[in-house]
């Protein structure tokens, strides 16, 4: 198929009501292929075709696609028509490249970051405001080159997942998960039960410290000193479990291809006999003081909006879309889970940075009722299974902390030729800009922290 075809059939399944997931290239036999990826009802189909001259650009029919595009401009030299004129995204420019104003005595251009008190991540703001006010913001990232992707190429499978955790080092166990999935599915390889079970209860773990860290950050953003030092000795709780039970603060080591290296479910069981009621009874009491301090919550409602219409437009995932009332958690759909999720999952009406921290609050609430559930199945049999290094490729999901995380894999002569990566946090970023509008500058640090993005799973 070419890839013209293959975005054609992309419009048509956008315009029937399927939402863009994803834009990644690869070379093949000489070629380079366009995959559009698209989730219709809660399935991802794959549109793939060779690119053959100039693409029309699908930015112009969903938002979500431009960032995509431009990487792929400048990643792989593909032209499109109809995109419009932007800035370089896929390495830093100069703050005048990315004024869209025209500059006076009014508006002035501050350079946030990126190096920033109180923020690790390396990520640089072009903001133009007149006093307090956004009269625009651009961003400008991709200060770090790690070449994660291109790593990946020719590293033995039985080691791969170990570069998979430090894509990102926050998430590894989302990470390790998805790209063992993605080879999993490439060999037709069937991960036995006990394994599942074993991911399942990490991935729910790291979720938890996941949340607790952004609303630890939120809490510190309201000068809530002692309520964010609380919130951060409940996520250092989290950790300590994950450490006795696998010998690592983020569980690194223990997820491979094919199921789990070691029994982890056994270890994970008895950690949590020990301590998980008393690590479910700090975080929970701790959150729930925070969402009840009307000072926090005062200071979130109605700051960085974000209604339903733009989530979808610019494909925005994970807790930043059920904030706004999204639908988005693939768990529900993708038979992730060991056990299944109970009831409906967590989502608020206002889209603003209170929503998007309740969100967070209900889901901590879920996974310990997921870890449980996981925990008491206790299904028997083998932690992994041998297998036989063949062609093939497949995608696979995951729902990461920060949301919906993929990852493409290409086999050939039994090693990796090719690893695609599109993490919630590139998801999201696009979403951030529009919801700075209305709101003044003290309130940057309340709505970059509600999206608990990962910039290094950006930088990657």
């Amino acid at each position: 198929m070419k890839a013209s075809d293959a975005l054609l059939e992309t419009r048509n399944a956008l315009a029937a009501g399927a939402r863009f997931a994803w834009l990644f290239f690869e070379a093949v036999g000489g070629a380079t292929r366009a995959h559009y990826v698209v989730d219709d009802a809660g399935k991802l189909h794959d549109c793939a075709g060779d690119v053959e001259g100039t693409l029309r650009s699908l930015a112009s029919a969903t938002p979500a696609a431009e960032w995509y595009e431009r990487e792929a401009i400048e990643r792989f030299d593909i032209s499109f028509s109809e995109l419009p004129l932007a800035a370089t995204l896929s390495y830093p420019v100069a703050a005048e490249e990315l004024r869209s104003y025209s500059a006076s005595a009014e508006v002035s251009t501050v350079l946030y970051g990126p190096v920033r008190s109180g923020i690790v991540e390396s990520a640089r703001w072009n903001v133009g405001t007149a006093g307090e006010d956004f009269i625009d913001v651009c961003p400008s990232m991709f200060f770090k080159h790690r070449g994660l992707e291109e790593r990946f190429e020719g590293t033995p499978l039985q080691l791969a997942p170990y570069v998979a955790e430090y894509v990102s080092g926050a998430t590894a166990s989302s990470h390790a998960a998805v790209f063992s999935r993605a080879v999993e599915a490439a060999l037709g390889i069937r991960v036995p039960d006990r394994a599942r079970a074993a991911r399942a209860v990490l991935v729910e773990l790291e979720r938890i410290h996941q949340h607790l860290d952004s609303l630890a950050k939120l809490a510190d953003d309201g000068s809530l000193s002692v309520g964010a030092a609380m919130t951060f000795a409940a996520k250092e709780r989290v950790h300590r479990l994950l450490c006795e039970a696998t010998g690592n603060r983020f569980a690194r080591g223990t997820i491979c291809v094919g199921g789990t290296r070691f029994d982890a479910l056994s270890r994970l069981a008895d950690a949590c006999e020990r301590a998980l009621d008393e690590v479910q009874q700090q975080a929970t009491q701790t959150v729930a003081g925070l969402v009840s301090t009307p000072s926090l919550i005062d200071r979130l409602i109605g700051t960085g909006r974000l209604d339903e219409s733009t989530i979808r437009a610019y494909g925005a995932v994970g807790p930043v879309a059920r904030g706004s009332h999204v639908s988005s958690d693939v768990r529900a759909c993708d038979g992730y889970l060991y056990t299944p999720l109970d009831g409906e999952e967590t989502r608020e009406q206002t889209g603003d940075a209170a929503a998007r921290a309740l969100v967070r609050v209900g889901e901590i609430t879920r996974s310990f009722q997921l870890i449980r559930n996981a925990l008491d199945a206790d299904p028997a049999g083998p932690s992994v299974v041998a297998y036989t290094p063949q062609d093939g490729s497949a995608i696979a999901r995951v729902e990461s902390p920060q949301g919906e995380l993929l990852y493409f894999v290409r086999i050939e002569s039994g090693i990796l030729s090719r690893v695609a990566i599109r993490s919630a946090s590139f998801a999201n970023w696009p979403a951030f800009v529009p919801s700075l509008p209305g709101n003044i500058f003290t309130d940057f640090s309340f709505i970059e922290h509600s999206f608990g993005a990962i910039q290094a799973e950006v930088d990657r």
